[in-house]
């Protein structure tokens, strides 16, 4: 399992902690870091996809709060590895963030030989939501639900063909996954992000995409959305069955999240942490996250480290069984 360091602690006695009540609170705001300049929060996809588009939100709700502009940089490029080397190699001062999920520190480190940063030595800051995956198709496909589209590959003379943003992506191993439970016949066409995936299943390029449900719901009716995965129906597409329903056992969600460079001091982390905890637990996040596809991740920063350790475990898992092996 992935190592990810946990901020740490110490204990004060219970005598000295309660003769040190009546300062603690105008002493904690006093020692609390604050930015000096812009912060800038890296994407590693291209504009338009789902993390895109929830990077975006959070670095508006954060820039008040944070008293500084966060800035939005997309540096897509081998499955975000390029923006992921980019903030491990910077200051870690608190100005330059890496927004991530799964892709670049579960998925990434099995399926590359060598990558040009370490997912380990990330600083886990905070979540703010996690994704829902949808299997889309294209209108045309003669398949209007999951048995029909499975039945369509089985029979197909040549195989099925699917989009998804990446060799190795979360993408791409999702739908491996279900291919592989399902036993269909499945050729897959990579693009380097969501929103160039998407546009290929729109212009009857490929068959199918395992994509988020916000870019499903975003397409209205260029693609048919046949099933979420999800345990039960999500609210933002009440319509939409699961795959579940339809009898098919495949799981999994992707978290969305703050990272920081290795190194970065707790004060700033903590910071940042409790400001994303406040995002998602606010009005705004309930009107913004179900409307575009999102559940929001109400966690604070240990539950946040916490279901990322044992969410690497469970991405690892179908990694490996994927059985890609690439060299960057």
């Amino acid at each position: 399992m992935t190592e990810y360091r946990i901020a740490r602690r110490g204990l004060l006695g219970t005598g000295l902690a309660l003769a040190a009540a009546p300062l603690a609170a105008p002493l904690a705001r006093a020692q609390q870091w604050a930015p000096t300049r812009p912060i800038r929060m890296v994407v590693g996809f291209p504009p338009g996809g789902a993390t895109d588009v929830l990077a975006r939100w959070v670095a508006q709700q954060l820039s008040p709060r944070l008293g500084q502009p966060v800035v939005i940089e997309n540096r897509p490029g081998a499955n975000a590895s390029i923006g992921s080397a980019a903030v491990q190699n910077a200051a870690p001062d608190g100005t330059t963030l890496l927004f991530t999920t799964a892709d670049t520190h579960s998925v990434n480190p099995v399926v590359y030989r060598s990558l040009p940063y370490q997912p380990e030595r990330f600083v886990l800051v905070g979540g703010i939501a996690r994704l829902l995956f949808a299997l889309a198709v294209r209108p045309g496909l003669a398949a209007g639900n999951l048995r029909e589209f499975v039945a369509l590959s089985r029979a197909a003379a040549q195989p099925l063909t699917y989009s998804s943003w990446g060799v190795g992506s979360t993408s791409q191993v999702m739908m491996e996954t279900f291919a592989a439970e399902s036993e269909l016949k499945l050729q897959h066409v990579p693009f380097q992000g969501a929103a160039p995936a998407v546009q290929a299943l729109i212009a009857n390029q490929v068959d199918a995409f395992m994509l988020p449900i916000s870019v499903a719901m975003a397409q209205g009716n260029l693609v048919k959305t046949l099933g979420i995965v999800n345990p039960g129906r999500f609210a933002g597409a009440p319509t939409v069955p699961t795959f579940a329903e339809q009898g098919f056992g495949l799981v999994g969600d992707l978290w969305f999240g703050v990272l920081a460079p290795p190194a970065t001091p707790d004060p700033i982390t903590n910071r940042i942490a409790a400001e994303m905890h406040a995002v998602a637990n606010s009005p705004e996040a309930a009107a913004f996250l179900t409307p575009n596809g999102f559940v929001a991740d109400p966690a604070d920063r240990a539950g946040f480290i916490a279901h990322v350790a044992a969410d690497d475990v469970r991405w690892k898992a179908r990694a490996r069984r994927l059985g890609v092996v690439l060299d960057q």
